[in-house]
């Protein structure tokens, strides 16, 4: 068995005593500062980390409402492009379409007035051809007469 006298007892209790203390004083209170000291930059790490993604988040909400507006005046921009390419198509059929009546109309007028021409060049032809055989007859009635005297 131990054997325990009340003096080794006493000396023993002194020195843990005197052991605590001096852990107390040198070790436990460095290695406290220690760890409160990490502990604050922990603490300091988390709170920076909780603003870092607080701007993130702040950010993507930015983002996605420019994306979206950059969206909506993408669409606007060609919506705007096709109404004009259209009014241009268009003003393009409408502009062709009375230079192409204006054409016919012009080559109608152009063929009445050949017609017309040949009409008259017809007319002036047909009297020429009237007069030679109206001179051609005249002529055979005069040797007619001419050999019945």
């Amino acid at each position: 068995m131990i054997n325990l006298s009340p003096a080794t007892f006493c000396f023993t209790i002194l020195n843990i005593i005197i052991m605590f203390v001096f852990l107390k004083i040198f070790v436990f209170q460095k290695v406290m500062d220690v760890i409160n000291e990490r502990e604050k930059r922990i603490q300091k790490q988390f709170t920076d980390a909780q603003t870092a993604q607080e701007e993130a988040e702040s950010l993507k909400v930015q983002y996605g409402e420019a994306l979206s507006n950059a969206r909506e005046e993408a669409e606007s921009l060609v919506t705007k492009a096709k109404e004009n390419a259209e009014k241009e198509r268009a003003k393009i059929l409408a502009d062709t379409r009375v230079e192409s009546e204006q054409l016919i109309e012009k080559a109608k007028e152009n063929i009445k007035a050949e017609q017309k021409k040949a009409q008259i060049e017809a007319q002036a032809e047909i009297a020429k051809l009237a007069i030679s055989a109206a001179r051609k007859i005249i002529k055979t009635g005069e040797k007619s007469d001419a050999g019945s005297n």
